[in-house]
């Protein structure tokens, strides 16, 4: 089955509520690029140093990235906010070596790349919940850019 490509943003510059699939060349292109200064291209280069990571690991993973990054209007991203979605029957508890849990640690992550990541197993409730969660325009941004209360916006899935 073909990928479908990424739908239009819309007037605020967001993908439409929910999640979308994506490649790194798509993200790339509709967030990696240089706006007010290279805040985003320093993002992108961190985070496809993490998606290497990962991949080496051999996790079967999913990661979606959420954040003031997927949100056009923001010149200057802080950050990008991941979800590592590992497999249904994942040990959340498992014993990891040093390289495999500096991928999944909090406060690892955020040293490293400067993320705030969020491991949850695909389908489970803590699943659900951080992609809801995500999928809410951050309400700082209301007032800053006049996005109307109660906005939502995409999140999307790295392949």
């Amino acid at each position: 089955m073909a990928r479908v490509p990424l739908p239009e943003t819309d007037e605020y510059g967001h993908l439409p509520p929910g999640v979308h699939t994506a490649t790194i060349e798509e993200v790339e292109r509709l967030y990696g690029v240089f706006q007010r200064s290279d805040c985003r291209p320093a993002l992108l280069r961190k985070l496809k140093e993490y998606l290497g990571e990962v991949r080496q690991a051999g996790w079967k993973a999913e990661v979606i990235i959420d954040g003031s990054f997927v949100m056009k209007k923001v010149d200057e991203p802080d950050d990008i906010d991941i979800i590592l979605v590992m497999p249904p029957g994942w040990d959340m508890a498992a014993d990891l070596q040093p390289f495999e849990y500096n991928l999944m640690s909090k406060r690892q992550v955020r040293r490293r790349f400067g993320f705030d990541v969020f491991p949850v197993r695909h389908g489970s409730p803590e699943y659900a919940r951080w992609t809801d969660f995500f999928i809410q325009v951050n309400p700082k941004w209301n007032e800053r850019f006049g996005f109307p209360l109660g906005l939502q916006k995409g999140i999307v899935r790295i392949v």
